[in-house]
């Protein structure tokens, strides 16, 4: 599947740059849900199957639990690294995608200004996947520390002060191979999210024009996005479940 359209590699640069730019005004509340997200996924995990505690009940109760014992502090701890880790991951994006595209596009199609489908899928999950190994070792801070509590402590804790303190800690107990733990299943999850991202909210824009007749704008611009953002999120869940295990990895 392919079609010539020479204003669509505009417009993929002009959505990731929107996009990166969104993200970053979002990333203080979303912090917030992934805090919780992560100690729920592993509550538990180091007990006996019908022994696990259930200190956080869903995205509310586990705010509120947080709050309660940790303040906001603790919903906001890992924070810098989640900034660090975002300028890594949407920077390769964003560097890398477009001169992929065009280069494959050559090869294959003789042609730079050609969309294919299976090429523009193929360069988003890949650039997402070197962003995802650039940006591993500050993710894998965030998550050891968006997981200790000194109240409610769920999997294995590690008490760092700070992004650097962590990775210095893990470098010192752990070597070059501990920074990169779970590298892996990070690159695969975030080059599942890659590939249907840019797919996903084009097929939805071109549906919403077409079926419900709407036009050009923010509107547009919105539902496309959302549909979009719903299909990355599925798309990346099942393998970013395993993720909290293996950042939180052995004590250092």
């Amino acid at each position: 599947m392919r079609c010539r359209d020479r204003n669509t590699s505009v417009v993929s640069a002009s959505l990731l740059v929107e996009g990166r730019r969104t993200r970053r005004r979002s990333l203080p509340p979303a912090h917030c849900s992934e805090t919780v997200k992560i100690r729920m996924q592993l509550q538990g995990e180091l007990q006996d199957k019908g022994h696990q505690p259930h200190h956080y009940r869903g995205p509310i109760h586990g705010v509120s639990v947080i709050l309660r014992n940790e303040g906001v502090r603790g919903l906001y701890r890992g924070l810098g690294s989640a900034y660090i880790y975002q300028v890594l991951l949407n920077g390769c994006r964003l560097g890398f995608y477009e001169p992929m595209r065009q280069t494959l596009t050559s090869l294959v199609f003789r042609d730079d200004k050609t969309q294919s489908l299976g090429v523009n899928m193929f360069c988003g999950a890949s650039s997402g996947i070197i962003g995802a190994a650039a940006g591993s070792p500050f993710f894998l801070v965030k998550t050891r520390l968006q997981s200790y509590s000194p109240f409610l402590p769920v999997g294995t804790q590690h008490q760092y002060r700070n992004a650097w303190h962590g990775l210095s800690s893990i470098y010192k107990g752990e070597g070059v191979g501990g920074l990169y733990r779970g590298v892996g299943a990070a690159m695969i999850r975030t080059g599942f999210g890659s590939s249907v991202q840019l797919p996903t909210y084009f097929f939805a824009k071109r549906r919403l024009v077409k079926h419900l007749g709407m036009e050009e704008g923010p509107a547009l611009h919105l539902a496309s996005s959302g549909a979009s953002g719903f299909v990355v999120c599925v798309v990346m869940h099942p393998p970013g479940k395993t993720n909290p295990s293996y950042w939180a990895g052995a004590r250092v």
